[in-house]
């Protein structure tokens, strides 16, 4: 396989092998696809609640257990080192494995780290249930959309690819939210009970953490659809090459498959950019902006849910349909979003008045997230189905390890090192103030610089839009080579 050539140019014209759309085979897929997307959204929302209940209750875990801002960067590498070594393995597992049993596993497994979050005592412990949560989180992630993948067409995969990622944001708003308002309220709730050392923080992550158990249950039951039963391939033929196991010239093919590649350093640096936002923003809009906690997380949640519905919803389907006549548009859509998103981020950090704060905080969202439905959409368009858990593996241990595996971290650091008096009198000091960029003083008494902390992101969104856009001019040549593979393997194996 690694040797076919297809010629340069545009895709050609599909021509379906199998049953027309409209025959009882497409409208069984159609109920299997709807139903399966349901489960799979309700999980992916729990996956990402349970990952971002920390940033929502980060403040009140930071003083209780003596933590630095550092240290507080840290947890989320700690998360997703063990996120991005355990997804190529998963990966391997899923192009091989009954994909359902092994998400059941993961599901059960992060949802129980969360849950253990709410008994550490430590930093230190508290660095391992966030490593436990990566683990348990990697085999959703990789796993996941390869099931989807194999139920949508490529002519809606970009929408149902944005849709399943509109779980992301709206976890992430339920969970900064959802914590906050658990950790203030709880101690009401336990108020005589003699459970009282458990409200608050802890409280939170108990509450979140306990309905992914019961969803670990229902993964079993899931079912599993036939790798590559959405191309535009025979079922029989479908079958058959779901049984052809990649080489390894395929799996080289990959390293130089310039769509897949482009893509994957374009979602790296939009995952450095981001993931580092979303940790950060309700800190730094209680400590720096003087929002308070309850209602930094507050605004930080809706704004973030809403800018998802808009900006997902609208980068899905403008990719989708703008694909229909180029397909560089699954490129060029999320390319420019990031691109405008650029001077919204820098208006948020700088901004006085609040209502400007959160309209530039949520409009730079909603120009970073249009890029989720269609970048997932290329990974699946350019790689076979044999071997899209070990592309989408690989991406996520990429995008993470290049992108938020540090940005937390980083914008931790530069946090407390240009907070320092003696650094701020220097002249970077004078460079960082004479832009806004100033030191906050601390509960503790220390000073922290976290609005220089936040714009450590600004450079990492241009580059990853300006990679988009390079990475379009190669993806209908990919396209095409990616279906004439599936079709040459289904008839080797059929020999």
């Amino acid at each position: 396989m690694a040797d076919l050539e297809v010629p340069s140019g545009p895709a050609p014209e599909r021509r379906p092998e199998g049953p027309p759309p409209g025959g009882p085979i497409a409208t069984t897929l159609t109920r299997v696809a709807v139903t399966t997307f349901a489960v799979l959204f309700t999980i992916h929302l729990l996956d990402y609640l349970d990952r971002w209940a920390l940033a929502g209750v980060l403040k009140r875990v930071q003083v209780d257990l003596g933590m630095s801002d550092g240290q507080a960067g840290s947890l989320n590498f700690y998360f997703l080192l063990t996120f991005s070594l355990i997804s190529p393995i998963m990966g391997f597992a899923g192009d091989r494995l009954r994909r359902t049993w092994l998400l059941a596993g993961g599901v059960g497994l992060w949802s129980l780290a969360t849950v253990g979050t709410g008994l550490v005592r430590s930093y230190g412990e508290l660095t391992v249930a966030r490593s436990l949560l990566g683990i348990g989180e990697a085999t959703y992630g990789v796993l996941a959309p390869t099931i989807l993948a194999d139920l949508f067409r490529r002519e809606s995969r970009a929408r149902a690819m944005a849709a399943f990622y509109l779980a992301m944001p709206l976890g992430y708003a339920m969970g900064v939210f959802g914590a906050a308002w658990i950790a203030t309220n709880s101690p009401d709730w336990l108020a005589g009970t003699g459970l009282e050392r458990w409200a608050g923080w802890r409280m939170a992550f108990f509450i979140v953490g306990g309905p992914g158990l019961l969803a670990a249950f229902f993964c079993l039951f899931l079912p599993e659809p036939t790798r590559g039963a959405s191309e535009d391939i025979d079922p029989e033929r479908a079958r058959a090459a779901e049984g052809v196991r990649p080489t390894k010239e395929d799996y080289a093919d990959l390293a130089v498959n310039s769509s897949y590649t482009y893509c994957v350093f374009g979602q790296a640096t939009f995952t450095f950019a981001f993931g580092g936002l979303a940790y950060w923003l309700p800190s730094y809009l209680d400590r720096v902006k003087g929002f308070g906690s309850e209602r930094a997380a507050l605004v930080v949640g809706l704004s973030g849910g809403l800018s998802a519905i808009i900006g997902m919803t609208l980068g899905g389907w403008l990719a989708d349909k703008l694909s229909k006549t180029n397909p560089r548009a699954l490129f060029l859509v999320p390319g420019l979003s990031m691109i405008l998103a650029v001077p919204f981020v820098i208006a948020t950090v700088f901004a006085r008045s609040d209502a400007f704060i959160i309209g530039s905080m949520f409009l730079a969202m909603t120009l970073m997230l249009m890029n989720t439905g269609p970048c997932s959409a290329v990974i699946a368009n350019v790689v076979t189905p044999n071997m899209r858990g070990v592309a989408f593996a690989v991406s996520i241990f990429f995008i993470h390890v290049l992108g938020d595996l540090w940005s937390p971290w980083l914008m931790g650091l530069a946090s407390d090192y240009l907070g320092h008096p003696e650094v701020m009198a220097s002249w970077i000091g004078e460079r960082l103030q004479a832009i806004g960029a100033e030191p906050v003083e601390q509960e503790d008494g220390s000073y922290r610089n976290l609005t220089a902390g936040m714009l450590v992101v600004v450079p990492a969104i241009l580059l990853g839009g300006c990679v988009l856009l390079a990475g379009a001019r190669h993806l209908p040549r990919e396209m095409a080579l990616m279906l004439a593979k599936l079709r040459s393997s289904a008839t080797a194996r059929g020999k």
